[in-house]
Parts: structure tokens; C-alpha cells; sequence
């Protein structure tokens, strides 16, 4: 169906012509038909006695302009032979019409410049051409469809086409300032998007392809030269952003996702890659009536993810039940902190299961925030009464919004950053400066000074190069693929000096950690405050990178020294330690954790001893030490200036611990100098036990070489 395009403000006549266009064939069969019927009751009026044949056979004579009477007519038959003819020439002129339209269209849309084209049938290429119409990203949008039955939007501004020739496709997406690829299959948009890059046009566009398979992106991403965008994982993405699993100011239970097939699969794999630190093993429960679903989701991540299946057939009675006694199993609110509500994501293959089930939970438990994924939303908000507190959010509306189109790795690392900024204590400026923290939500960079924005944007914009300098690359495809990153103080050391010229800034200004300045004589190696902020950077650069969908790799078989197997080992010795200064200390912070085995502790609190063995490398690299393999480590002793720099940077990791995990109102949130020093022991002693932990490892401190 071909289509043109009206300006905005003549809306009077573009409902004159989307009528037109709706109704004009409507119109002609209508008016045949009533020619034909006049017809045969003329004839029979006129002729006495004639057969049903032979008047039919004179009345089809009529619209070939043949009358042979002898006599006067009856008026029927006078009104049919005249109409019969002009329907013949209605026909005709719309025909010609039709065609003087298309070649029009084909001509305004080669004449487009800056535009964006869809080409495909999938659901969502006339959503997006009109939305990136409505929201003035495109002057105008085409639509390339095989299907002529499609009405042209002409008041949206978007201009639809048929399937058109090679030669044609090249007028009319030559100078395109984007293209969109979405067939109805996966196998169709690959043969569009070949048909594409076998064009011959003179200028280059950016092109995307929309797929549904996560294995055929991941080999897209790695060499096809359009980017390509997987609508379970988008939709996963853009759903956990606006409804995370965690929060930063207050604790929240065992994320659970309830559902089937591949839209659950990834909300369950992306809460892990999005929200899983080095060294932990985050728990998901799944529940759902078949178990495949969860394997394929803990494929690549089986070391970082403790997906938990819970069997469950989709029943809105069964539903409710199985969510009541996975929370019951939740630890008891700690009273010193905030809590809310748990976590729920249904997704379903059929919305119409995704949609009753959701509601019941939401109806049915308490304390329980719900999402539900849905393919259009609009089309079952109604359905569900508005006290039910469900939040619906629509796989349809996702995948055609341009702001998740536009979406590229590089702007979701900029957001990871600056939140990731804004979980350290407020006293000490982070590495891009001082970073505002609004009170209700997560920091954002359109809230930031003009010198944050820069310093945030210069970073994630040239993150390839900042990790190359470790020897490290980013791969294209996604985060599960590949374990989690700790690097050496060797590989800060080297990011660190990157991040210093991309910065391109003095030393925040604040107050130093203690032992920053301390005695020379003590031997001590005194990195500046700026310098500590960056490497406290670098070390979060992998993992803030992967929930951006950039992936950190080591170039060629170095092995890593702290992998998420072994780090769970070193952090059972971290309470261990723990243990042993909370005796000698009398526990001087009067911590129940002092009477628990690492079994009896709360996942929280394990996760905090793993975070600590994380933050080694960092340690090091704060005053220029590094590690090396040995048969036989040797100890290594701090100095005690070495110990006080350490033991702050120690507590100011520990209180950036609490405050990602809602704990912000810890009695210990508080600066380093505030701290008695029966509690500044907790800091100090991590410190003594670097050395040990390293040897179990195989591995000793020293120098640079």
C-alpha cells in the first residue's frame, strides 16, 4: 500500500485522504454491485420473459460499454447502463491515482534526507517509524513492508511503502540517518539486512537489526557490521532498570522470577550479571513448571549465579502459595536498617498467563512489588482494578521506544558509573569529583556538575582504550559469557595512569586518608587523594563495564589469582580473622556476628567478608606493590604507617559495601577519625592478614620489579 505524507497542520485534509485511502476500493465494489443489480431488474423489466443468463450476460455488457435494446428501457435499466460505465471510469482513475501516488511517494521519499527507515514486518517497524516521528528524532519515518494491506499513518508523519526493487530501496534509504531491521523471524531480518549491505549508495547509516535469538546477537555482534539489539534481553535490561532488583537504600529479599521460556531466562540471567560483585554467587529463585528454561539462564555464569528452581505449573491459586513460602524462608528484618518489599517478575511466552498470575500474587501477598512482562500493555491494563498495585511493562512499547533503541552500551556505562560514584561516603570525593545524591533515586548524570559530566562521559567513552592499557579487550557479546574480572595491583597500577590523562584533573580535594601523610621514615608509600580514587575506580571498571554489556577479557592464558571460586574460599578465613579480633577485642563492636560460623551468617554478611578479599589488589596497588607466584610466599610485613593508610582505605570499602546494599544507616557509617580504636582494629586487622590469605593462594608481596 503506498502512502504519502501530510504536514501537521492540515489534519482536516489528511482525514479527507486516510478515508480515501480506507474506503476507496470499499466504494467501487459497493457501486459495481448495485450497477449489477440494477442491471438485472432493468432487464427483466425491459425484456419479458428473458433467462436469468441472458440478463446477466447483458448487464456485465454494460460495464464494457455494449447496449443493444430494442425499445425504451425501464429506469432501473437506464440507471444501470450509465452507472455501469461510470464505475468503469472510477475504477480506472483510481487506479491511475494509485499509481501517480506511489511513483509520488517513491520520488518525496528518495528526495529525504536524515530520515529514519524501517524494513520488515515484525511487530514493532510501524510503532517505531511513528515514534521516531512523534518525538521530532526523524523529520520524517518510512515504513518498508511486504504487506499492501497496511493503511499508511500519513497524520504521524510516516510514510509506508510496499516492497520495492533493489534500485528503489537504494533511493530511499541512501542519506537515511538511521535504518531499522525487523522481519517477522530471525531468518528474515538476517536476509534483509544482507539485501541492505549489498546496496551500492553513497553515504553510510547506522544500522539496526532486532532479533530474538541471544545465541545468533552474540555471533552478530562479534563480526556482522550492524548492531543488533535481542528483544528478550532488552527487555530484561530495560525492565530491571526501572524496576531493579536492589536497592541502595534499603534491603531487599532474594529477587524472584516466576514464568517460562526465553523473556524469563534473561530477567533472571541479567539480575545476576547486572547486580552480582566479584566473588558472590547471587541467588534467584525461578519458578516455573519446567526446569529448562533456568539451565539456559545459569549457561556461562554457573559460578556467579545460584539460580534456585522452585517447580510450579501456571496457576493463579498455586502462585500466590509458592511466592508466601519462598518469602517466609527470608531472614527477619534487621531492625538498624531500611527494608522493602521483594522482587517479583512474571513473564510468561502467553500474556494471557502472564497477566492472571501476576495480578493473583499481587492481590494475594503482602510486601510483594510486582512486574509483570507483557507484550502490549494497553491492552490489558484494564483488565487488571488499579488498587492491585501491579506494574505491567510492555515488551512492545520497550522495543520501539527510541530512547531504548538508542540505548548503547556507552550510555548505559555512563549510568553505571555515576550511581556506582554515589555509593561512596559522602566526605571523600570519587574520582570524577564531588557527586550529587539526590535523595529519592539514584544519582544520574543530567543532576551532575559540568565538570563530573565531563570527566564521566570521557571515561566511558574511551573505556577500550583505558583497559587496553592493561592488556585487556572488551567482548562484544554478552556479560554471561565470561567469569568475573578481578585484576591485579599490576593491571590498577596500569589503568590508573590511563585514567589520570583522561581525567585530566588535579586530586579531589578532601580530606586525606589517615596515614596518607605519615613519617617517611616509617617507610611508607603515600599515594595522593586522587590517585587512591582512581584505582578504587579501576577496580570497578570490569564489573560496571559487563552490566553495560561490555565484557573485559585478559588477552592470551594469564591466570587469574582471585576467581570467584577462590575468593568464597579466602573470605571463610576473613571471618575467621573477624572472629579472632572480635575476642581479642571483646567486641568492641558489639556485633552478633562474633557468636556465628560462616554457615550461621546472613548472605549479606558473607558477601561483605568476599568484598573484602575483592579489595586486595586495590590495597596493593595504593602503595605500589604487586604480587608474584612462589612455591614458598614469604610474609610481608606492613609498616604501621602502611597499616593506618590501609586500615582507612579498608573502612571507607566497608561503608561503601553498606551503602550499595541499603545498610546506609549503619552505626559504623561514619569517617575513618570518628571511629574508637577498638573498632578501628576491625579495619586494621584485614590488613595483617592480606599477606596470609595471598600465600594460600601460592602467591607473595613485593615490589615492582
Amino acid at each position: 500500500m503506498s502512502g504519502t505524507d501530510l504536514s501537521a497542520n492540515s489534519s482536516a485534509g489528511a482525514r479527507v485522504r486516510d478515508f480515501y485511502a480506507g474506503w476507496r476500493y470499499t466504494a467501487v465494489g459497493v457501486l459495481g454491485a448495485g450497477m449489477l443489480v440494477l442491471g438485472l431488474i432493468g432487464f427483466y423489466q425491459s425484456v419479458p420473459g428473458i433467462g436469468f443468463t441472458d440478463a446477466l450476460y447483458a448487464t456485465v455488457r454494460l460495464f464494457v460499454f455494449e447496449y443493444d435494446l430494442d425499445g425504451d428501457p425501464s429506469p432501473a435499466l437506464d440507471i444501470a447502463r450509465f452507472g455501469a460505465g461510470a464505475v468503469v471510469y472510477l475504477a480506472v482513475a483510481i487506479a491511475a491515482l494509485g499509481i501517480l501516488e506511489r511513483q509520488f511517494t517513491l520520488a518525496r521519499a528518495a528526495r529525504l534526507r536524515g530520515h529514519v527507515v524501517v524494513v520488515g514486518n515484525g511487530r514493532e517497524a510501524v510503532p517505531i517509524a511513528i515514534n521516531f516521528r512523534s518525538t521530532g528524532l526523524a523529520p520524517r519515518s518510512l515504513v518498508i513492508t511486504d504487506d499492501d494491506s497496511v493503511v499508511t499513518q500519513r497524520r504521524s508523519g510516516v510514510i509506508q511503502l510496499p516492497s520495492v526493487s533493489d534500485e528503489t530501496l537504494r533511493r530511499v534509504v541512501d542519506h537515511a540517518a538511521q535504518i531499522f531491521v525487523v522481519g517477522e523471524n530471525d531468518e528474515q531480518t538476517a536476509q534483509l539486512a544482507h539485501r541492505l549491505r549489498g546496496l551500492a549508495i553513497d553515504s553510510d547509516f547506522p544500522t539496526t537489526v532486532i532479533l530474538s535469538d541471544r545465541n545468533l546477537v552474540g555471533h552478530w555482534a562479534s563480526a556482522a557490521p550492524e548492531a543488533a539489539i535481542c528483544r528478550p534481553v532488552q527487555t530484561a535490561i530495560s525492565t530491571l532498570r526501572r524496576k531493579p532488583p536492589f536497592l541502595d537504600d534499603a534491603m531487599v529479599p532474594t529477587p524472584i522470577v516466576v514464568g517460562d521460556g526465553a523473556q524469563a531466562a534473561e530477567l533472571a540471567r541479567w539480575i545476576v550479571t547486572g547486580w552480582q560483585q566479584p566473588g558472590e554467587q547471587l541467588r534467584v529463585y525461578c519458578v516455573g513448571a519446567h526446569r529448562q528454561w533456568v539451565d539456559e539462564a545459569a549457561i556461562g555464569i554457573e559460578e556467579r549465579a545460584d539460580l534456585v528452581w522452585v517447580p510450579m505449573e501456571p496457576s493463579v491459586a498455586l502462585a500466590p502459595r509458592a511466592i508466601r513460602q519462598l518469602l517466609a524462608e527470608h531472614p527477619a528484618p534487621d531492625e538498624r536498617f531500611a527494608h522493602a518489599d521483594a522482587r517479583i517478575y512474571v513473564a510468561y511466552p502467553d500474556t494471557s498467563a502472564t497477566v492472571p498470575i501476576a495480578a493473583a500474587i499481587a492481590r494475594r501477598i503482602d510486601g510483594a512489588d510486582v512486574t509483570a512482562v507483557v507484550d502490549d500493555a494497553d491492552a490489558w491494563n484494564s483488565t487488571v482494578d488499579d488498587s492491585v498495585g501491579l506494574r505491567m511493562v510492555s515488551s512492545l512499547q520497550l522495543l520501539s521506544d527510541p530512547a531504548t533503541l538508542r540505548l548503547s552500551a556507552t550510555e548505559l556505562l555512563i549510568g553505571e558509573l555515576v550511581a556506582d560514584a554515589a555509593r561512596w561516603p559522602a566526605e571523600t570525593p570519587s574520582a570524577f569529583g564531588p557527586v550529587v545524591r539526590p535523595g529519592d533515586r539514584a544519582a544520574v548524570l543530567a543532576d551532575q556538575p559540568p565538570a563530573v559530566r565531563t570527566a564521566v562521559r570521557a571515561v566511558a567513552e574511551n573505556i577500550e582504550a583505558i583497559l587496553a592499557a592493561a592488556n585487556l579487550v572488551l567482548d562484544k557479546g554478552f556479560p554471561a559469557e565470561v567469569p568475573t574480572l578481578v585484576l591485579s595491583p599490576a593491571e590498577l597500577t596500569m589503568i590508573e595512569a590511563v585514567l589520570a590523562g583522561q581525567l585530566d584533573a588535579p586530586a579531589p580535594e578532601g580530606p586525606a586518608p589517615a596515614g596518607a601523610n605519615a613519617a617517611e621514615e616509617d617507610g611508607p608509600r603515600s599515594p595522593d587523594e586522587g590517585r587512591l580514587r582512581r584505582l578504587e575506580l579501576a577496580a570497578r571498571l570490569p564489573v560496571l563495564a559487563a552490566r553495560a554489556g561490555m565484557v573485559p577479557v585478559r588477552r592470551g592464558r594469564s591466570e587469574s589469582v582471585l576467581t570467584d571460586e577462590s575468593v568464597r574460599e579466602l573470605a571463610l578465613e576473613v571471618h575467621q580473622d573477624y572472629l579472632r579480633t572480635a575476642g581479642a577485642t571483646a567486641n568492641a563492636t558489639d556485633s552478633a556476628n562474633a557468636d556465628l560460623t560462616w554457615a550461621e551468617l546472613s548472605e549479606t554478611e558473607q558477601r561483605s567478608n568476599i568484598a573484602q578479599v575483592v579489595d586486595i589488589p586495590v590495597k596493593l596497588a595504593a602503595l605500589d606493590l604487586v604480587w608474584r607466584s612462589s612455591t614458598a610466599p614469604s610474609p610481608y610485613d606492613f609498616s604501621d604507617a602502611e597499616v593506618e593508610l590501609l586500615a582507612a582505605l579498608e573502612h571507607r570499602r566497608w561503608v561503601h559495601f553498606q551503602l550499595r546494599n541499603g545498610r546506609d544507616r549503619h552505626t559504623f557509617n561514619t569517617t575513618w577519625e570518628q571511629l574508637s580504636d577498638g573498632v578501628q582494629e576491625y579495619d586494621r586487622a584485614p590488613v595483617h592478614l592480606i599477606s596470609r590469605l595471598l600465600a594460600q593462594r601460592g602467591y607473595e608481596i613485593t615490589a615492582p620489579s
